[in-house]
């Protein structure tokens, strides 16, 4: 599969993505029931060992889609003092085993329950005192948590140990979480976001919930309660991702204006619906330079997973060029492209913040590695163009209109001896709230007179731009970083402001020739190292 052609695909024109490492990845070493830092094959000698039972009745769920089979919870126990992760499903008696290595002897642990589709329905809450709750054991051999019984909500109802037992003497009263008024974690029901999980007096010296918000960091959409998302935080940890390998899941929501009008006056349905077709997931594997092993294969996990997974497509290109197929047929593989291992994915569903994936990482020494990684906000829409124009006059724009809509057919008129103004709504997350930790990016693609075809690729920038644009690379892309972005108006608006002389009227190309400027196309981009959302419209000079 070619990376640079499903890139070319998925963007139409567009910025290709960026694929960087994701700051919230957890690692679980070895795909197996038991999982840890051993040799990789999911068996580990154990010093001590976490056991239980879930109640049979609840040892696993039906899946939306996958009515003929059930499927299994997953329990996550991590250290406090290394961050690593070690697992165990439940099986159809709901009973469950997590083997911890001598390495972690005499360490506490989160233990936290997974559904089968992979969101975390929240941590095992030992002991409630003030306001706060205990959520660190240290197991001592065979350390058995009795017969679990999840609750019908668990944003309602904690979690609880089996209350016949007595395991005082094994709490750990300094790994601890905020509860609130009905005894649940504080960050559950938000997946750590929100005020109600923020806080300024979070515990430095803990490491699996330094927030103390009741979720282990993996599964915090804000690690440490500054009330900044994870993926636009400079501080957020990495959650033990190994050194020497690089994972990532990357959205992608680009839209012509052609596809626009459901964004901008549809309903919540017709946005949906939009939205299960529109987003593309990639994930992304590759080897840092600093490895001493190579990447045999990756695949994500059917479960626990994301229940749109069974329905979810891959792109992939074939003898008739990209087109999308079953990734279930394809058993959730990622294929080779280049330096990496990566999967274009269309979810055909809507996706949510609190999905996550889990995904092994085989390497040429044998050993298998496991990482997970919750998606901690998802586009809710594109960022809107809602004025244009100069300074002094500003129209409004309008996607539907029978005279300019942004499309090639009937382009957007401006004043090219002044600088353009845009006006634009930034996109929503999910809870309905303007994403404002973003860059944008302007990207300007030229059209050549003689045959309207797009230049860029040809373009001497140093010969077309003789003089350089603070913010421009150089080829047509202006930046501006979120630092730089006037506040939020009170209409919930952007105004940036791109130079006259990004709009040349003829370019130099890279063969000396003079190409003559028709029109131009610009990509307005919400972008992170996670994900990117946009709207490309036509626009021409008056």
């Amino acid at each position: 599969m070619s990376a640079s052609r499903i890139a070319k695909w998925l963007c139409v024109g567009f910025l290709g993505l960026v694929l960087t490492s994701c700051g919230e990845i957890g690692l679980d070493a070895g795909p197996g029931d038991q999982a840890g830092p051993g040799d990789g094959t999911g068996q580990v000698e154990g010093a001590a060992s976490l056991v239980g039972q879930l109640a049979p009745g609840q040892a696993a769920k039906r899946r939306p889609r996958m009515q003929e089979a059930t499927y299994p919870y997953t329990l996550v126990a991590q250290s406090d003092e290394t961050g690593e992760l070690f697992r165990a499903e439940t099986d159809s008696e709901g009973e469950f085993s997590i083997d911890i290595p001598n390495s972690e002897a005499g360490n506490s642990f989160v233990v936290t329950v997974l559904a089968p589709d992979g969101r975390a329905v929240g941590p095992i809450v030992f002991d409630d005192e003030g306001g706060e709750g205990v959520t660190g054991i240290g197991p001592e051999g065979e350390t058995s948590l009795g017969l679990i019984e999840l609750p019908d909500d668990p944003t309602v109802s904690p979690i609880a140990p089996d209350p016949t037992l007595d395991m005082t003497a094994l709490l750990d009263a300094d790994v601890t979480t905020r509860l609130d008024e009905s005894g649940v974690p504080v960050g559950l029901a938000t997946h750590g976001k929100g005020a109600g999980a923020a806080t300024a007096t979070g515990r430095p010296g803990l490491t699996a919930d330094r927030d103390c918000d009741g979720l282990i960091d993996v599964f915090d959409a804000d690690d440490d309660g500054d009330g900044i998302v994870d993926d636009f935080d400079e501080d957020s940890e990495t959650g033990g991702i190994a050194s020497d390998v690089h994972v990532n899941f990357f959205m992608n929501l680009k839209i012509g204006s052609e596809q626009a009008q459901a964004y901008y006056a549809g309903t919540a349905a017709e946005i949906a619906d939009r939205l299960s077709v529109d987003t593309i997931i990639t994930f992304d594997v590759a080897s840092e330079p600093s490895t001493t092993r190579s990447i045999v294969s990756a695949e994500v996990l059917e479960t626990p997973g994301p229940t749109y997974l069974p329905t979810s497509s891959l792109i992939v290109e074939g003898a008739g060029g990209l087109t999308p197929v079953s990734w279930a047929d394809e058993d959730y593989a990622l294929s080779a492209s280049g330096d990496r291992l990566d999967a274009f994915v269309c979810p055909n569903d809507v996706m949510d913040a609190g999905d996550t994936f889990s995904i092994d990482v085989t390497f040429d020494d044998g050993t298998t590695e496991r990482y997970t990684h919750m998606i901690n906000y998802v586009f809710k829409n594109i960022p809107r163009l809602l004025e244009y124009g100069t300074a002094a006059a500003l129209a409004e724009f309008d996607v539907a209109s029978d005279v300019v809509d942004g499309t090639s057919e009937k382009p957007i008129p401006f004043d090219g001896t002044e600088d353009l103004v845009l006006v634009f709504a930034p996109p929503p997350d999910e809870t309905g709230v303007a994403i404002t930790g973003m860059d944008y990016t302007f990207q300007i693609f030229y059209n050549a007179s003689t045959d309207g075809r797009q230049v860029n690729g040809e373009i001497d920038a140093e010969a077309t731009w003789a003089v350089a644009i603070d913010g421009h690379n150089g080829n047509g892309t202006y930046l501006v970083e979120q630092a730089d972005l006037s506040a939020l108006a009170a209409d919930g608006t952007y105004t940036v402001t791109l130079p006259s002389e990004l709009f040349v009227d003829s370019v130099v190309t890279e063969a000396g020739d003079v190409v003559d400027v028709s029109s131009y196309k610009i990509d307005i981009t919400a972008e992170a190292p996670t994900g990117n959302a946009a709207i490309m419209l036509a626009f021409v000079k008056e």
